[in-house]
């Protein structure tokens, strides 16, 4: 993306020995920051599909984000803007919204995708992190600048989790529009005689640069294209089925 973007080939894959497999980014393991971008591969034998909040998928979430003793917050995600503090108390309905910031060490921030952009943010002392989920909708109603300014005050660094590419989101040319009133027309594909194409990380990342994130490590795995993750455009829209699963992208604060 640019030179202040690190790629995929520094990201590290890891497998556990129970078949488990996940993603972590180098930037944010050097803060010390527990977290981690999994895939559909649970060590189960069977999809580890986080559309199952059930005790059995979130113990091994903790396990693989290496924060075993926390607790998981997530939510309803809505696709827009609504950011929400992950707090001591946790409500018994997942509460609509985004993104999830907190300070806690004891909570797991959750975000689940099945194409849109994952993104997982912390100080730079490890204290303070987020966790947004970032589809085209949230994109351009400013999800992430919302979830910076939750934050606060600080140099912060970002992952990219996998995504839809490029080349797998054709959208219509209102949704094109919206990018480019919105100041992110460098992320939008025109395509001759065809219609356009749109770059929703790359939307992402200038988002985060624009909010003043220096360190962001981006991921170029497609989620379409690689089946290790779920993907409702190649899975649904095309392929005929009637749902899919959600992989997660998770994040706590680095413990006191």
């Amino acid at each position: 993306m640019n030179s202040a973007a690190t790629g995929a080939a520094r990201w590290t894959r890891f497998e556990d020995e129970d078949g488990f497999v996940g993603y972590r980014s180098p930037a944010l393991a050097a803060l010390g920051v527990p977290h981690v971008f999994t895939t559909r591969h649970g060590g189960t034998g069977e999809d580890f599909d986080l559309g199952d909040l059930g005790e059995r998928h979130l113990a091994r979430l903790r396990r693989a984000a290496g924060a075993e003793g926390a607790r998981v917050s997530s939510l309803k995600q809505v696709h827009g803007d609504g950011v929400v503090e992950a707090g001591a108390a946790l409500s018994p309905e997942l509460p609509c919204a985004d993104a999830l910031v907190s300070d806690r060490p004891d909570r797991l921030l959750l975000v689940r995708t099945a194409d849109c952009v994952p993104v997982l943010i912390a100080r730079r002392d490890g204290r303070r992190v987020a966790a947004v989920h970032a589809g085209w909708r949230g994109l351009v109603a400013g999800v992430i600048p919302r979830a910076l300014d939750a934050l606060g005050p600080g140099e912060f660094v970002a992952a990219l989790g996998p995504a839809l590419s490029l080349e797998r989101f054709e959208v219509g040319p209102e949704v094109a529009r919206a990018f480019e009133e919105t100041g992110l027309s460098a992320a939008v594909s025109p395509r001759s005689g065809a219609r356009p194409h749109v770059d929703l990380a790359r939307a992402a990342f200038l988002e985060l640069a624009r909010g003043g994130v220096r360190e962001i490590d981006s991921s170029d795995l497609c989620t379409w294209g690689d089946d290790a993750f779920f993907s409702y455009r190649r899975d649904v829209t095309h392929g005929g089925r009637k749902t899919t699963g959600r992989q997660g992208a998770a994040i706590a604060a680095r413990p006191r």
